[in-house]
C-alpha cells in the first residue's frame, strides 16, 4: 500500500511538471538505477547512524533561528518557479519565461528529467523520515502525515537544488562556486526540517551528479543548452561572435598595383580599410566606393606591422586621420605611432617596453576610447601577458620622439596561462580583449578575454574559414578581422563577427 501510494505521489509531482510544457530529454528507465550504484542507506546501527542522528539534533538547534528556520521553509517548496527564483540570486540575473525563455525551459527540462533518478531507490529502501523515528513532528506537522507515506532516501528536494546549480552553472560559470554554496545550503534545509536524515542528502548530491552526466548525452540537451548559453551571454552583453564574410581585397585592387608581403594587421576609420602587410606595405581602401584608393610604403618602418589600432590623437589639426599605432613585433620591437594619409605616412613616435616577462616579439593594442595601451605577448604555446599602460600622448615624447615603458608604468597584468597558442592582432574595448589566434596547421580562435576576471570568456572556432586570422578591429556592433592567404599577399580576406 505505501509503495502504491508512493508512485501516487511521483505521478502528480510529474503531471503537474507537464503542465508547464516540460519536455523530457529522456526517460526514468534510461537513467542510471541507484540502487546498483550507490550504497545503501545506513543501517540503524553503527557510526554512520550516529552520524543522522548528530545532524538531526544539529537540524533542530537551527530552528531557533528564525531566519534560518523561515529559510527551511521557503527551501521545502515543491515547485520549480520558486526553485528557480532562489537560485537566479546565485545565478545573478532573474531567468523566466519573457526575459530568458531559453534558460527557462533548459531548467525546467533537465530538472525534470535529472528528479526522475530518484524514484527506484525511494521504492526500493523506503527508508523511514528522521521526525517519524522519533515520533515528533517536522517543520511541516500538516504534511507529516502524508509525507512518511514517500521514502526519506534520497531527497527530492535536494537532487532538484543540485541539479539547478548544475544546470545554472553550465549556462554561466563564473555563478558556479555561489550556485554549489546555495545547493549546499538547500540541503542543509532539509535536515533542518527533520524531513532528511543526513545520509539522504549525501547520496542525493551524487544522484544530481549522475543524472546529470548522463544527460549530457542527449542531444536535445545539448542543443538547448547551447541556447541558454547564448541567450545568457547575450543578456549579459556577452559577444556572439556570428561570423560572415565581407570581401576578398584582391576584388577591389587593381592588377596595376603592386601588393608585397604576407597580410598582417587591419583598421578602419570611417568608410576606410587600412590592410598592412610584412615589411611596411600599406594598402588603404574606400569601403563605401569598394576600391582601393592608396598603396604604399610605410616611411621608416619595414616591420612585420602585426597589428594596428587607431588612436583618437591627432598629429595635427591638418592630419586627416587620428594617429595609426603600428606593433612592428620585430626589429626595433616597438609601436610606431604614425600620422598616415591616402598619399603617404611619417613616423611621430616610438613608444618601447623595456620591463620583464616577454619571450621576443611583442604586440601592442588599444584600448583607444578609455586612453590605454598595451603589450601582448609571451610564448608560443605557453602562456600569454597582457599589460595595461596608460596611453602615452605625443608630448610625452622624449628629444628623440620616443616613450620608455618600464614595469613601474604596468598598471594592470593579465596571464592566461592556457588556451591561446601564438598571438596574431589584438585590440581592448573596456574590460574585454579580443585575440585572434592561430595558423595551419593548428585550429584558429577568435578569443575574448575578461581583462576583470583574468580569464577566457570566449573561444570561437574559427578553423572553417581557412586563411590565418592577422588584424582585428572594433565598431559598435561587430568585430572585423583580417584574413592572409599563404603566398597570396593580393587576397587579404575580410571576415566580420557579430557583437550583439
Amino acid at each position: 500500500m505505501k509503495k502504491i501510494l508512493l508512485l501516487i505521489t511521483l505521478l502528480v509531482g510529474i503531471g503537474s511538471l507537464r503542465a508547464q510544457d516540460v519536455h523530457l530529454y529522456l526517460q526514468e528507465e534510461q537513467l542510471p538505477n541507484l540502487v546498483n550504484c550507490l550504497p545503501a542507506p545506513p543501517d540503524t546501527i553503527g557510526e554512520a547512524f550516529t552520524h543522522d542522528i548528530m545532524r538531526y539534533m544539529w537540524g533542530k538547534t537551527q530552528r531557533l533561528d528564525p531566519a534560518r528556520l523561515a529559510q527551511a521553509k521557503r527551501d521545502a517548496v515543491w515547485d520549480l518557479d520558486t526553485l528557480l527564483a532562489i537560485f537566479s540570486v546565485p545565478f545573478g540575473r532573474a531567468v523566466d519565461k519573457e526575459t530568458m525563455p531559453a534558460t527557462y525551459q533548459l531548467f525546467f527540462n533537465s530538472l525534470s528529467t535529472i528528479e526522475q533518478i530518484r524514484v527506484r531507490p525511494k521504492a526500493h529502501y523506503f527508508r523511514m523520515r528522521p521526525y517519524a523515528r522519533f515520533k515528533e513532528s517536522s517543520i511541516f506537522p500538516q504534511d507529516d502525515e502524508w509525507l512518511i507515506t514517500d521514502g526519506s532516501y534520497p531527497s527530492g528536494h535536494t537532487i532538484r537544488a543540485w541539479g539547478a546549480a548544475l544546470i545554472l552553472s553550465e549556462v554561466n560559470p563564473d555563478a558556479a562556486e555561489a550556485l554549489f554554496k546555495r545547493a549546499v545550503t538547500s540541503g542543509d534545509s532539509r535536515v533542518i526540517a527533520g524531513c532528511h536524515w543526513q545520509s539522504d542528502i549525501d547520496a542525493s548530491a551524487s544522484a544530481a551528479c549522475i543524472g546529470f552526466a548522463v544527460l549530457q548525452n542527449s542531444p536535445e540537451f545539448q542543443r538547448d543548452l547551447a541556447l541558454a548559453r547564448e541567450e545568457y551571454q547575450a543578456a549579459a552583453g556577452f559577444p556572439s561572435l556570428t561570423p560572415e564574410f565581407i570581401c576578398d581585397f584582391a576584388d577591389w585592387t587593381p592588377e596595376s598595383e603592386t601588393v608585397t608581403g604576407s597580410t598582417q594587421g587591419f583598421a578602419m576609420h570611417d568608410q576606410y580599410a587600412f590592410v598592412l602587410h610584412d615589411k611596411g606595405r600599406l594598402c588603404i581602401f574606400d569601403m563605401e566606393k569598394q576600391r582601393m584608393v592608396a598603396n604604399y610604403l610605410l616611411a621608416g618602418n619595414t616591420s612585420h606591422c602585426n597589428n594596428a589600432c587607431f588612436g583618437v590623437e591627432k598629429a595635427s589639426r591638418k592630419s586627416q586621420f587620428p594617429l595609426l599605432y603600428i606593433a612592428s613585433c620585430g626589429g626595433e620591437n616597438c609601436c610606431y605611432v604614425t600620422d598616415v594619409t591616402l598619399k603617404g605616412s611619417r613616423i611621430v613616435q616610438k613608444i618601447f617596453y623595456s620591463g620583464t616577462d616577454y619571450a621576443k616579439t611583442i604586440d601592442w593594442c588599444l584600448d583607444a576610447e578609455n586612453g590605454f595601451i598595451y603589450t601582448y605577448g609571451g610564448r608560443n604555446g605557453g602562456y600569454k601577458l597582457l599589460k595595461k599602460f596608460r596611453l602615452p600622448r605625443l608630448a610625452d615624447s622624449d628629444k628623440n620622439g620616443e616613450v620608455h615603458l618600464t614595469d613601474a608604468d604596468v598598471l594592470d597584468v593579465t596571464r592566461l596561462d592556457e588556451g591561446i597558442n601564438i598571438w596574431q592582432g589584438s585590440i581592448v574595448r573596456g574590460r574585454y580583449a579580443y585575440l585572434p589566434d592561430g595558423y595551419e596547421p593548428h585550429k584558429l580562435y577568435l578569443h575574448v578575454i575578461d581583462l576583470e576576471k583574468k580569464r577566457i570568456l570566449e573561444s570561437k572556432d574559427i578553423t572553417a574559414v581557412v586563411d590565418e586570422p592577422e588584424g582585428i578591429c572594433l565598431t559598435p556592433d561587430y568585430a572585423y578581422v583580417i584574413f592572409n592567404t599563404s603566398r597570396a599577399p593580393r587576397h587579404s580576406k575580410l571576415w566580420r563577427f557579430s557583437l550583439r
